[in-house]
Order: structure tokens, then C-alpha cells, then sequence
């Protein structure tokens, strides 16, 4: 079922209208969510949604389909090797 981003999960309330986005006080970078999968790295950024009634705050990103690692995607250090599988990942 898709989820209404309009209405609050918490409350079902309005979400608060205008650009809110997230940033780290330190550096200003944005947050991004980061995907670490077979020495490939993929970011997207990380979107909030706050409610105007209750305050609730949840994250979501706009397209989910770029964190899919296809073979185009280069892994981040050339020399990376699959760690060997053991007895402990069963």
C-alpha cells in the first residue's frame, strides 16, 4: 500500500508544506543515506517530512531505485575483494 506523504504516520495530520531538508551543523553537507554493497558505494539524499500537529518527524528518500547497484557502478577502491564466505554467515 503506498504511503500518504501528506498525512503524519504518527497523527495523520498535515506534513508541513516548503523545502525542509536536513544538514549537519559541523560541515553544512546534507545527510545522505549511504549503501555500502560489493565495494560499491551509492548516496542519495535523505528527506524529512515534520507534521504540523503532533511534530513527528520521518525521513524518506524520492527515488529508491538510484541505491540499486548495477554494473555500471564502479567499486570505490579498485583493489576490493569479496570477503570469503564462513560458517558464521549461515
Amino acid at each position: 500500500m503506498p504511503e500518504n506523504f501528506d498525512a503524519c504516520t504518527s497523527c495523520g495530520e498535515q506534513i508541513i508544506k516548503g523545502d525542509i531538508c536536513l544538514r549537519s551543523s559541523q560541515d553544512m553537507e546534507q545527510i545522505v543515506v549511504v549503501r555500502r554493497n560489493h565495494g560499491v558505494e551509492k548516496k542519495i539524499p535523505l528527506n524529512p517530512k515534520v507534521c504540523s500537529k503532533c511534530g513527528a518527524v520521518s525521513f524518506f528518500v524520492n527515488n529508491p531505485d538510484t541505491l540499486k547497484i548495477n554494473t555500471s557502478d564502479k567499486p570505490v577502491d579498485p583493489d576490493f575483494k569479496e570477503k570469503p564466505i564462513l560458517e558464521s554467515d549461515f
